[in-house]
């Protein structure tokens, strides 16, 4: 790759940030995690212990879907996954260099 030329696939903190901002503008939003390709919490709107055990679980979560996605096809892989209780919907979106996790409040007549 030509040094002048930038890699579309680069989370660098400016990428980071703009995602976060994004995110932050929408209504309902509760809270965000952006996780490194580690899972570790990059930036959060939670306190940093609480980020730490709940970036855990979000991992833990992800790898279980994604060892039983993998068995009913071995070429699929996880774009986003949706969890949703009465109250709450908590979003995973994975990209291989950053993984986002948004916490917001669920928007459903049904459910009220």
């Amino acid at each position: 790759m030509e040094a002048n030329k930038r890699d579309p696939n680069k989370r660098t903190i400016a990428y980071v940030d703009e995602v976060y901002r994004l995110i932050e503008e929408k209504p309902d939003v509760t809270d965000i995690m952006i996780l490194n390709n580690k899972g570790n919490p990059i930036k959060t709107t939670m306190e940093r212990a609480e980020a730490i055990q709940f970036a855990g679980l979000y991992e833990s979560l992800r790898d279980k879907a994604t060892m039983g996605l993998q068995k009913i096809d071995p070429d699929d892989e996880i774009t986003m996954l949706r969890i949703r209780t009465t109250n709450n919907e908590t979003l995973i979106v994975p990209d291989g260099k950053i993984t986002v996790v948004v916490i917001q409040k669920a928007r459903d007549l049904y459910y009220k």
